[in-house]
Order: structure tokens, then sequence, then C-alpha cells
């Protein structure tokens, strides 16, 4: 990454690895362990939110009942969810479009509020290492959602590598990466179909607003990254 390279900023989960259902599932798992019933997809889309304390408000429990599932959480991901994700696949389009980047000399990263390790086995897995520069993410779970957010680890990522903003788009399936590229001059690009309902991106004002990766090409080329 630097002043001159274009730059493309994935998030990873929900966005290029297609796992909404096994996120959904997991979520359904710590609720019967603290004894709530389950949510629908519906449900989820609406109230997401990180840090996940203040998701778990958002489902409306109680204090007690938010520090029970924080204390679910780590090991539910642990047990369920890394398996469920070894099956995931990829999203339509992603494979393209990170082919696509790499071909016009756009620099691929990933920023992820997970853990680098597993993101890399998930690389290594779905055969794309290879399509990306970096992967901005947290080097374990004692150290998720500590000393910075997800927003500070890019600033600081793109600060080191002397990248410049307005030559950087971030696309995410959350309002967390929509306000980080206002906050910090990227491009943003919204993906529907992830954790965020269409009716919630929206309302945030994104750049664009797509429905499937395949409708990142044209914007790579109106916005100059790709002929």
């Amino acid at each position: 990454m630097n002043a001159q390279t274009k730059n493309i900023v994935f998030d990873w989960n929900s966005t290029l690895l297609d796992d909404i259902d096994a996120m959904l599932e997991c979520q359904n798992i710590l609720m019967a362990r603290i004894g709530r019933p389950p949510i629908t997809m519906e449900f989820f889309r609406t109230h997401y939110e990180v840090p996940f304390d203040n998701l778990y408000r958002n489902f409306g429990l109680s204090e007690s009942e938010i520090e029970s599932a924080m204390g679910f959480d780590r090991h539910i991901f642990h047990e369920h969810y890394e398996p469920m994700a070894d099956r995931a696949d990829l999203r339509s389009g992603a494979l393209e479009i990170l082919q696509t980047a790499q071909k016009h000399g756009v620099q691929n990263f990933i920023l992820s509020n997970h853990i680098v390790g597993p993101i890399r086995n998930q690389l290594r897995r779905l055969d794309i290492e290879h399509h990306f520069a970096d992967v901005i993410a947290y080097a374990d779970r004692a150290s998720q959602f500590q000393h910075m957010t997800k927003g500070q680890k890019l600033q600081h990522f793109m600060r080191e590598k002397n990248a410049a903003p307005h030559d950087a788009m971030i696309v995410g399936d959350t309002v967390e990466e929509i306000h980080i590229g206002r906050e910090q001059g990227l491009i943003s690009v919204a993906i529907t179909g992830g954790c965020v309902s269409e009716e919630r991106l929206r309302a945030e004002n994104p750049d664009h607003v797509i429905h499937s990766l395949h409708e990142l090409k044209p914007i790579l080329q109106e916005r100059g990254f790709v002929s």
C-alpha cells in the first residue's frame, strides 16, 4: 500500500465469506444457553452492532444476561463457528472481483474484527491468500476489541504505509465500514445480504450500495480503479 497504488479494503465475514447463516446459528446457540428464544435473520440484521455487548443490549438482554452472553461468546465461536466457517464458500462474485483488481495493479486488503489466524486459514482453504497484500485484524481473542477499534487499526496501518485515503475504497456489510469510510476519506461501498439490513445501510449514506460483488466492477471502473 502506497500513495500511488489504488487499494480496496474488504471486510471479511459476510462480505467476502458467505457465513451469515453460520453467524446466525451461533447467535441462536448462545441465546439458548442463556434461556432466550431464537432470533430471526431479520431481527439480527435490524439490531446487529459491534462490540457485542452493544449487540446484546440491542437484543433486549439484561446486564446479567449480557455478562453471561459475553462469557459464552468466545467458547461458542471457537466450538461452533469455525467448523461451520470451514464449510462456507465465498460470496458470489468475490473471486472475480479480487482477480480483476489484482490484474489492474490494485492491492486488496482484509480489515476485520475477527482473528488473523482463522482468516488466513480460510484464505488458504479457499486458495485466495495470494490475492491479498495483508490482513488487518486482531492477533487473538484476548486482544479482540481491545485498545484499538477496527477503524483505528486501519488508520494506523494506512499511516504506516503512507497510503492516500482518496485512493482507497472500503467494502463491507455493516454500518461500521461506512463510518470508517466517511471519517477517513475512503470511498464506501455497502453490500447487502450480510449482517445489516439494506434499510439501515442506506440510512448511513454510503457512497454506493450493492447487492452482489458482481456489481462492484462498474464502481471500480467509474472511480478509476480499473479500466
